[in-house]
Formats: C-alpha cells, sequence, structure tokens
C-alpha cells in the first residue's frame, strides 16, 4: 500500500492538532469514567448456553410454564444419624429459622413429608418424621419408612440415609445478585446458627448460592487480572525502556485504552460475565504490544539524532499502518466470533473487537504525542550500544542468519510440522461441564459434587409431557404416559431416579394399583408444590430426573437414546407430545455448536486477514506466505488441548478465534519492516536479517507480555478461565516462534525473487 504522497501531509495535520486531540481524548476518557460506572455483573449460568434456536426456546417456555430454579437455595445435611431425636430437633430449628426470614417464601424439608395413618385411618395424613418427644423406636420407623418413600428416597434423601436437602425458596423471580445476597448471607448464618453444637454438617448451594460465589469471584478476580496484567507490563517495560518516562509513555495509553473499553461496554449496558471477565487483562496487553513497537522505533531514530518530534513523525510513518492493520486483524480475529450461535461468545467477541480499536485511537496518537513533547528528551538511553535492545539485537542477529542459510529445511520442517498438528486435532471431540463456570473452591461448588455423588446428580434434566384435548391428569392414558417415560429416564445408568406427579399420587391417599383416585386430594397439597410438577390447564406433566454433571460428550448419546425413545412414545400415544430439556439438555447440545461456530469463525477470520494483508501490501505470495505462520499457533495450542485429555469446550472454542487475531500481529510487523528494508537493500538475506533482528525483540517482549497477562488466568478459580489462559499462552508462545523463525525462512523461500521496489512506506 502506497501511503508515501499523503502520510506526510497526514502526520503534519496530527501534530498540528495535537492539542486538540488530547482534549478530544480526555473527554472521551472522563465519559468512559463514567460509563464504568454503569457496568454491571451478569452472573445467570443460564446464559452461557443462550442461543436462538428452538432447544433453547423451548427451555424458555418451560421455565415460563413451570418455573426455573434459580430463587431456591439448598442446604446440604450431612449425619451419622438423621432421624435420631438431636438431629431432628436441629433440623426444626433451622427450618423455623429460615422460614422466619422476611426474603425467605417457603421453606421444604423432609419435615413436611406426610404418610398415611396407620389402621382405618389411612386417608388421613399424619408426618413422616415423629415428634420431638416421641420414643426411640418411632425415630428408627421413621428412617425406615423414609428410605421407602416415594417422595423422599432418593430425592430428599440419600439411599444411605446419611445427607438429606432442604430447600428455602427466595421472594421474587430473577431477582440480582446484589439483591438476594444479603439473604443468602442470612440463610448462612441461620444454618451456622442452628447446627452450632450437633453432628450434623452443612453446606449451602442452589442457583442463589451459586451466583454469590460467581458475582465474588468476578468482582475479586476482575481486580486481580487486572492488576497482574498492568505490573506485567511496568516490570517489562522498566526492565527493557529502563527510563521511568518511557515506562510511563508505553504503559499509560493502554491503560487508558482499557478504560475506554470497559466504559464503551457500561454505557451500551454490557455486563462482565465468567466468561469476559479477562476482558480488562487482554485489552490492556494488546493495546501494550503496539507501544512497545512505537517506543523502541522512537527511541531508534532518537539514537540517530532525530529530535523528539522528528523520532515520532518518523515512527508514526513507519508503524502507523502496521498497527491500524494489527488492529483490523486483532479485531477481525475477535469479531469473527460474531458469527456464532452461542449469545455469550457473541458478545465476547464484539467487546474483544472493540477493545482492539479503541485501543489503536488511544494507543498511537497518545504515544506519539506524549513523545513529541518535552517528555520526549527522556525517552533515549544514555548509551545504546549496551542498551537492553542492542543486547538483543546482537543477540538475534546468528540466530536469523541460520534460519535464513537453512531455510528451504525450515521451510519444509513447518509445513509438515503443522499438517501433522492439523490432523491431530480432528480427534477433539466437543464436550462441557457446569461446574466450568464455578469457583473450583468454593462450598457450592463442593455441595454440587457430593449431590451428584449421593443423589445421583444435582442438575435436572426434563420430560415435559403434554397431552390432548379430552383427556385430564387422572385419564388412564394421561398416567400411562407419565409411567413410560418413567420407565424410560430410568434405564440409563448416567441418570438418577425419575420424579414426577406420580410420586405425589403415590404418597396421597388412593385406591391400590389406582393412582388416578388420588388426584382428586391435590388440593390439599400447597399449589406451588403441584404447579412445579402438573399445569392441569395447559395439560402438561413434567417428569424429573437427576443429572450428573458428566459433560455434553458422555451425555449427547444417553439424550439421544431417551429422545429416540420418547419418539416412539409418541407413536404408542397418538396426540401426546414428550419433549425432552432442560439446562443440561440444551448445554448439550448447544456444545456442538460450537464446533460449526469454531469453523465459520476462524473461516471467515481467515479469508479476511488473508485480503487484508493480500491488498495492504499489493501482493497474493505475502497473503499466502503468512498463512502458515498463524496457523501454526492455533494448531500447537489445538494439540495442547488434546494431550491434557481435554476437548472443545467453550473457553477452547473461544481461545483459537482470539488468538488468530493476535498472532497475525507478529505476521504484519516483521513483513511491515521486511518490506521498509528491501526498499533500501536488493539483498534479500540482508533485509530479512535486519527486519527479523529488529522487530524480533519488539515481538519477544509484547509476546512475554500477552503471555504475563494471560497467565494470571492461570490462577483463576474458574476453570474455564484457567483453559483459556493456558490455551492463549501456548498459541502465543508459538507463534513467537512462527514469527521470528519461520517466517523469515518462508519469506526467503518464496519472496526472495520478487521485486525490491514493492512500494509500501508500511505507515
Amino acid at each position: 500500500m502506497n501511503t508515501s504522497r499523503f502520510a506526510p501531509i497526514a502526520i503534519d495535520l496530527f501534530f498540528r492538532y495535537r492539542v486538540a486531540i488530547s482534549i478530544i481524548a480526555g473527554a472521551f476518557t472522563l465519559v468512559a469514567c463514567y460509563g464504568v460506572t454503569q457496568l454491571s455483573i451478569n452472573d445467570n449460568l443460564a446464559d452461557i448456553f443462550k442461543a436462538d434456536n428452538p432447544d433453547y426456546r423451548r427451555l424458555e417456555q418451560f421455565f415460563d410454564e413451570f418455573g426455573a430454579d434459580d430463587n431456591e437455595c439448598v442446604v446440604v445435611l450431612q449425619s451419622d444419624d438423621l432421624f435420631s431425636r438431636e438431629s431432628v430437633a436441629v433440623i426444626r430449628r433451622l427450618v423455623d429459622g429460615l422460614a422466619a426470614l422476611p426474603d425467605v417464601d417457603r421453606v421444604q424439608s423432609i419435615l413436611d413429608v406426610r404418610r398415611p395413618a396407620p389402621g382405618v385411618f389411612r386417608r388421613i395424613q399424619i408426618p413422616l418424621v415423629p415428634r420431638d418427644d416421641a420414643d426411640d423406636q418411632a425415630f428408627v420407623q421413621a428412617r425406615q419408612r423414609a428410605l421407602k418413600h416415594p417422595l423422599v428416597a432418593g430425592q430428599l434423601l440419600s439411599n444411605d440415609g446419611t445427607t438429606t436437602l432442604l430447600s428455602a425458596r427466595l421472594v421474587g423471580k430473577a431477582v440480582s445478585t446484589a439483591e438476594i445476597r444479603p439473604t443468602v448471607e442470612q440463610i448462612g448464618e441461620v444454618v451456622d446458627g442452628s447446627i452450632d453444637g450437633s453432628t450434623i454438617r452443612a453446606s449451602i448451594t442452589g442457583l442463589p448460592q451459586l451466583r454469590a460465589d460467581i458475582y465474588d469471584c468476578i468482582q475479586r478476580e476482575e481486580i486481580k487480572f487486572t492488576a497482574v496484567g498492568v505490573i506485567v507490563a511496568v516490570v517489562i517495560a522498566t526492565l527493557l525502556f529502563r527510563r521511568p518516562v518511557a515506562v510511563l509513555i508505553v504503559c499509560l495509553p493502554p491503560a487508558v485504552g482499557t478504560l475506554w473499553t470497559l466504559g464503551v461496554l457500561g454505557l451500551v449496558g454490557e455486563s462482565i460475565n465468567s466468561f469476559n471477565s479477562i476482558l480488562p487483562t487482554l485489552v490492556m496487553v494488546v493495546g501494550f504490544t503496539d507501544a512497545v513497537h512505537f517506543m523502541m522505533d522512537i527511541r531508534r531514530g532518537q539514537a540517530q539524532g532525530l529530535t523528539p518530534k522528528e523520532a515520532a513523525a518518523v515512527s508514526l510513518r513507519h508503524l502507523a499502518l502496521p498497527c491500524f492493520l494489527t488492529s483490523v486483524t486483532t479485531a477481525v480475529g475477535f469479531g469473527s466470533l460474531i458469527v456464532a450461535q452461542i449469545d455469550v461468545i457473541q458478545r465476547f467477541g464484539m467487546a474483544c473487537a472493540a477493545g482492539a480499536v479503541l485501543n489503536f485511537f488511544a494507543v498511537v496518537p497518545l504515544v506519539a504525542i506524549s513523545a513529541s513533547t518535552r517528555l520526549g528528551k527522556y525517552l533515549a538511553d544514555g548509551n545504546s550500544q549496551s542498551s537492553t535492545e542492542a543486547r538483543a539485537q546482537r543477540f538475534l542477529v546468528p540466530i536469523i542468519g541460520w534460519i535464513t542459510h537453512h531455510a528451504k529445511l525450515i521451510t519444509a520442517a513447518a509445513c509438515l510440522v503443522t499438517v501433522a498438528l492439523v490432523l491431530l486435532t480432528l480427534r477433539l471431540e466437543p464436550d462441557n461441564r457446569i461446574y466450568n463456570g464455578i469457583p473450583a473452591h468454593s462450598s457450592s461448588y463442593r455441595s454440587l459434587q457430593h449431590c451428584d455423588e449421593v443423589f445421583g446428580g444435582a442438575l435436572y434434566t426434563y420430560v415435559v409431557v403434554d397431552w390432548p384435548e379430552g383427556h385430564d391428569l387422572d385419564s388412564p392414558q394421561v398416567l400411562k404416559a407419565l409411567a413410560d417415560v418413567h420407565n424410560v429416564l430410568g434405564r440409563p445408568d448416567e441418570l438418577g431416579t425419575p420424579f414426577s406427579i406420580l410420586n405425589l399420587l403415590m404418597a396421597i391417599p388412593h385406591r391400590k394399583n389406582r393412582v388416578g383416585t388420588g388426584v382428586k386430594y391435590l388440593d390439599s397439597v400447597p399449589e406451588d408444590v403441584v404447579g412445579r410438577l402438573v399445569r392441569r390447564k395447559l395439560r402438561k406433566a413434567v417428569v424429573n430426573v437427576q443429572t450428573p454433571d458428566l459433560g455434553a460428550r458422555a451425555l449427547a448419546p444417553v439424550y439421544a437414546t431417551v429422545d429416540a425413545e420418547l419418539r416412539q412414545l409418541e407413536e404408542k400415544y397418538p396426540g401426546f407430545r414428550l419433549s425432552l430439556t432442560g439446562s443440561t439438555v440444551v448445554g448439550s447440545r448447544n456444545v456442538n455448536l460450537m464446533i460449526v461456530d469454531l469453523a465459520r469463525s476462524l473461516a471467515l477470520a481467515a479469508v479476511v486477514i488473508f485480503a487484508v494483508i493480500s491488498v495492504s501490501y499489493r501482493s497474493v505470495r505475502i497473503g499466502l506466505i503468512s498463512i502458515l505462520p498463524n496457523a501454526l499457533p492455533l494448531a500447537g495450542a489445538a494439540v495442547v488441548l488434546l494431550l491434557r485429555g481435554g476437548a472443545l469446550e467453550v473457553a477452547a472454542v473461544t481461545t483459537f478465534s482470539i488468538c488468530l487475531g493476535i498472532a497475525v500481529d507478529d505476521t504484519i510487523h516483521l513483513i511491515s519492516r521486511y518490506c521498509i528494508e528491501r526498499q533500501q537493500t536488493r539483498d534479500t538475506h540482508e533485509a530479512i536479517t535486519r527486519a527479523a533482528s529488529k522487530v524480533g525483540v519488539a515481538l519477544t517482549v509484547t509476546t512475554l507480555t500477552l503471555v504475563g497477562g494471560f497467565g494470571a488466568g492461570l490462577l483463576s478459580e474458574l476453570p474455564a478461565i484457567r483453559l483459556f489462559s493456558l490455551l492463549a499462552s501456548v498459541a502465543l508462545i508459538t507463534a513467537l516462534a512462527a514469527g521470528v523463525l519461520i517466517l523469515p525462512a518462508l519469506l526467503l523461500c518464496f519472496d526472495g525473487g520478487a521485486s525490491s521496489t514493492r512500494q509500501t512506506d508500511a505507515g
């Protein structure tokens, strides 16, 4: 791209109006500060799988009709003897304490369960758990009855009788975490006070508690990741530039760009969630890379005798276009996620793309303006020959020389390795676990794991039975259909114990082997209990089954089998509709969309990036050369994922698109410098050596910064963030090796005969 005609004019106008540009930047910063105050945190786990498809719409309809479970705190009580007089007294005290809380709507436990009275009074229901003043034998019998009761066994009480669940439903629906947190804390205080001095162990889980844990985790990690990113950038800048003013000019503009990004997110109503909590660090380190390239070029110009303003102007001429291209390609890599069908991935990609663009408009002007003022006098190192950059260049020159003399061998090896890695990645399969979005060390996480072990799952799968007109709940056909669904859900070993209105009908008065006769007694059961199982006016009932968090890969074949059997039942019962749904079902099916999303986003990003590079450098050959150095990092990260026994999860899918956008930056900067050096010498070896030695130092520094920033995610409490950080770090290190070691060999092999008069000033 030939910018020689208008670049001097544009640069002259830039410096002429630098005061006005600074004022505009300051005003935008103030607006961004207000936007940051409007940021909110979204801790809704269901949003991770939100998508505009029939499965998700069916799930939303199910929650609308039968109610979601996002307002129930679950207290997990464990004891070797839950039915002792002392344990029952503790449970009563706990239930009474929770019921007294103003924001708790209803408390349900084994204390609510009834059983038929003995003898001729069987139609009278009496409590399953005896009064505190009952004799010891009554408590022993209560335990035996509970382990066989259709509403208790496998539902409220574990099969070994050592764990029971207590549910506290909160007032209101779709309540924010900020509103429910005080209630969750009060529940915790009541639980601790009730079990104090007893042998019962208690923990709290359920979506309100999980949301509170995730909310706290995101807040902690937002601060932690941002702080680590800033510290890494400052430390590396200090080691490289040593001058305080240089460090300030390199670090401040990326921080401003990060502030702009967060401010814009707040202004447009975008929220921070467990998936995008690493965004500030990501934006910060991406902006820092451009700032480092600028500072090294400015100091190089000053070492040659240029004034601060002249050095800044030359730096703009050299780097404005490459930095613009890297911002565009990075934004393309991020923005390619917009074609994803998963909503959270779309929004994350758009937010990162916006951050890449905003960082360009923050870093390039602010670095150039700052370096052109009196501060520019304090940038250059007193002894340029002993500077860190000079020593690094002297170290790189022999390495680059060896590469250029073995270019064909390196090129062939790189092609073979890339093809082999790509073939290995084909073995990856899609998978996802709900637990990946939950803080791994929280008590709610451990409680869910315990429920998986003793109840067969802490999550639920649902089948909605929709019967035709002319039938009611007591219709034999409806009851038989529900029983058949029970049998279907009860067969897979992976699933727990099915539960439906049939369990409730079995527990209330009914004629022997005719549970339909108990329908007339449902009016005596609390409406909210019945409403979670059947909606007679809608002609719908639901059968649920406890489901462990085995992951989409393990559950997908189970759901496929269940779905096939449900279709057979629909043929058996004409007019009936049987719909498999639930968050686990949607997650299992939508994770397969991620593979399609990955292919779409990577294909779109690769095509656009190839086009941008080819057009910018007016060479299809250069565009083709850039493909391998950008494909190798992605393949390397995928193989690491495969070797550690992982699968294509949400975090992994997103990493590939993001790293493509970042990795291509190395390619663009080296190619831009190579084009500049080719204008000054016809010796391709010399041009490549000069370009790689000058740019290689900056690439190394920026990669270390990126890895340091992303590496902070390895300390995350969220498994998804840790996976993202690991893959991103591997991809970036591989991208550095590909850019410094492989790209020079490719240029020598495939562009060595190209005309050295290719017109580009690279900015």
